[in-house]
């Protein structure tokens, strides 16, 4: 079982375009550090936007070829904290992935992207889950709120009441990225140590105060999004990277995610499945680690 714990679907209408272009320059600048190569930002831009999936008949395809069995599915939330809503409301996109789960059964773990500063943030909350089944939170404190601000609070205590998880942007260099600390993360946690809490992208600069989270509390969680650019410079320090944090935390807390479609640019999707199933390197690791890592820990944190 393979799951992809961070999976971005493109539709049209999700995003504003300002968006693109503000995250363009440091995008593009990893993907030639990837490549060593010197596209411009405008270009960057425009594979993007080559990756819309109207209907998301590209994912379903995607993910066959590839041999992906479940994929973790979301938008996110920057409207109401720093875009404006796009064409396509929150509420809205929310829905179509709701219902885009439901037409593929088996295949997708939908979440609810939320600010919980919205007005309506518990209404919305509370019809994705008991009435479109969706199986958890997507949170993006870079919006401007830390996870541990207690405005967040009477979300964690509904999901505490469902027994669903939150995925958390966690780290990053640009918007309000030191709101997404993973110590703001571990807080949460510990007041909420029923909700399974997951780092995405394991913590990013801040990866060691994701590491001691993860290792501490029983129900904080990484996943490897993005980390296909560590491998992709340096695999011998990728692999000494993650024995490091299996010793630390334990593979079960280890969620394989790619953020896709977007860091697919530095890595294909294939080739990062076989940097777990096919290690090329002296650093030991046992297959029931890295089983637990491309599916087992997600298994369990979603309860699929």
């Amino acid at each position: 079982m393979i799951i992809d714990a961070h999976v971005h679907l493109t539709r049209p209408g999700f995003v504003r375009s300002r968006f693109l272009g503000n995250n363009s320059r440091m995008a593009a600048s990893l993907y030639n550090r990837a490549h060593k190569s010197n596209i411009k930002p405008e270009d960057y831009v425009e594979m993007v936007r080559k990756r819309v999936d109207p209907d998301g008949s590209k994912q379903i395809a995607y993910m066959n070829d590839v041999g992906i069995d479940k994929a973790v599915i979301f938008q996110v939330d920057w409207a109401y904290g720093v875009t404006g809503e796009p064409r396509m409301t929150n509420r809205q996109q929310n829905k179509l992935l709701a219902d885009y789960a439901k037409e593929h059964p088996g295949r997708f773990i939908p979440l609810c992207a939320i600010d919980p500063r919205r007005p309506d943030a518990l209404e919305q909350a509370t019809e994705a889950i008991e009435e479109w089944g969706m199986k958890g939170f997507k949170l993006m404190p870079a919006a401007g709120f830390k996870p541990s601000d207690r405005l967040c609070y009477p979300l964690y205590e509904k999901c505490a009441e469902w027994g669903v998880p939150i995925l958390f942007h966690s780290g990053g260099l640009e918007f309000n990225w030191e709101l997404s600390s993973p110590n703001f993360i571990a807080t949460a946690a510990e007041d909420f140590p029923e909700v399974k809490m997951i780092m995405a992208h394991a913590g990013l600069e801040s990866w060691e105060q994701c590491r001691l989270a993860c290792a501490a509390l029983p129900n904080c969680y990484m996943d490897l999004s993005i980390r296909q650019l560590d491998y992709k410079i340096n695999p011998h320090k990728f692999y000494d990277w993650l024995r490091d944090m299996i010793d630390w935390a334990g593979a079960h807390k280890i969620l394989f995610a790619t953020d896709a479609p977007l860091p697919t640019f530095y890595l294909p999707t294939k080739d990062w499945i076989e940097v777990f199933r096919n290690p090329q390197t002296n650093i030991k690791f046992t297959k029931e680690e890295m089983d637990m890592i491309l599916g087992g820990a997600a298994q369990a944190v979603f309860n699929c």
